[in-house]
């Protein structure tokens, strides 16, 4: 995704400069159960990455191994070229935040997040300076003598990060920070996360299960299923070049039509398009394509247009204003298999649909993801 020039950080909340991070086919296991299997995930300097997936998909083992919070089963884990994979956590220079605030009730946002420089044994001279130059870069400043209870919810996670930051962390890792906010403050936090990190050129892993969260923040996203990277790339790669069904269904909303693979392409109701992923299938084969609701064109049965003549006849089930656009759910009249078969289709808000009414779908030509049926 489009990353803009950071500006000069802050002296008192610079990192390293952005290091290299590195896990080099990490294997987790506890007891029979191996919950990471083999991962591997290289992070320029000043690169932030998401990890994401289903709960138990080994997103968050892999950022404890990284922190040094769990000790690896088989391979390395490096931190600006360094091998860290014995080091303890206190010694790995990383900043971590994670879904729970962790602040101490009895100690002010100022002491809160002076707290590791404390550990640390910096100067008492340098501790004022530097915690009140980190609270101006999450927006608290005049907060240094509010409790943690006087606080909002995304305040006390700004707070968290402020904490993280004042150490001058050589890595910045986030498991699930914005959680348990509220969606607006959500959107808000996770706008200034980006800002901050960018600014500063702090190498950051993000990890979330959310995947709108995931796609607005990341340079790149690596999408875990059971214990494996199913797919690293860019936020615009994933969702429209999944490379694998897991990934199409798991990233987006997709809806899956019958068709046959050929070799220039997928056949779905009487339409060829490009294939993105085969998942192994062959021409000739049955198939499941993932298609995107926004890939799909939605007119009324009755207008006489050449997309509308040609388009798969069906009957709106739903219709869901969302904003700035409009879900509309159709159950086809026939599908491919013989039985029926609902879609998605995305599209402008303005244009309303009723429930029963007829309309005509016809498919875009943009590739699509492939099942084995």
């Amino acid at each position: 995704m489009p990353v803009e020039s950071p500006t000069q950080p802050s002296p008192a909340t610079s990192g390293a400069g952005g290091v290299s991070v590195s896990l080099q086919e990490v294997v987790k296991t506890y007891g029979s159960n191996t919950v990471l299997k083999g991962v591997t995930l290289d992070l320029a300097p000043g690169e932030l990455v998401c990890l994401l997936g289903p709960s138990g998909c080994g997103k968050t083992t892999a950022l404890r191994c990284l922190a040094g919070l769990e000790e690896v089963s088989g391979g390395a884990v490096t931190i600006g070229g360094e091998d860290v994979s014995n080091t303890p956590v206190n010694k790995r220079d990383i900043g971590m935040v994670f879904q729970a605030y962790s602040l101490f009730p009895h100690l002010t946002v100022a002491k809160n997040v002076a707290f590791g420089l404390e550990q640390r044994k910096v100067p008492r001279a340098e501790r004022g300076p530097r915690v009140a130059e980190a609270l101006a870069v999450v927006g608290l400043e005049g907060f240094e003598e509010r409790y943690p209870h006087q606080l909002s919810g995304g305040q006390q996670q700004r707070v968290a990060l402020a904490r993280a930051l004042v150490t001058r962390p050589k890595a910045l890792l986030l498991d699930e920070p914005l959680s348990a906010l509220d969606a607006k403050v959500r959107v808000r936090l996770r706008e200034q996360i980006r800002a901050i990190v960018t600014e500063l050129g702090i190498t950051t892993v993000f990890v979330t299960h959310d995947q709108e969260e995931a796609l607005a923040i990341s340079d790149r996203v690596a999408v875990m299923n059971n214990g494996r990277i199913e797919q690293l790339g860019t936020p615009e790669k994933l969702y429209r070049s999944p490379a694998t069904p897991f990934v199409a269904d798991f990233v987006g909303l997709s809806n899956r039509l019958h068709g046959v693979l050929h070799e220039a392409g997928v056949l779905v109701h009487g339409s060829m398009l490009p294939v993105g992923s085969t998942d192994g299938a062959v021409p000739g084969e049955n198939v499941l394509a993932f298609v995107r609701p926004e890939n799909l064109r939605l007119e009324r049965a009755g207008v006489t247009t050449p997309d509308a003549a040609r388009g798969l006849r069906g009957t709106v089930t739903s219709s869901g204003f969302l904003g700035s656009l409009r879900r509309t759910v159709v159950r086809l009249d026939v599908d491919a298999a013989g039985g029926s078969e609902e879609l998605a289709v995305q599209h402008a808000a303005d244009d309303a649909y009723e429930p029963g009414e007829a309309v005509a779908i016809t498919l875009a030509s943009e590739p699509a993801a492939l099942q084995k049926a």
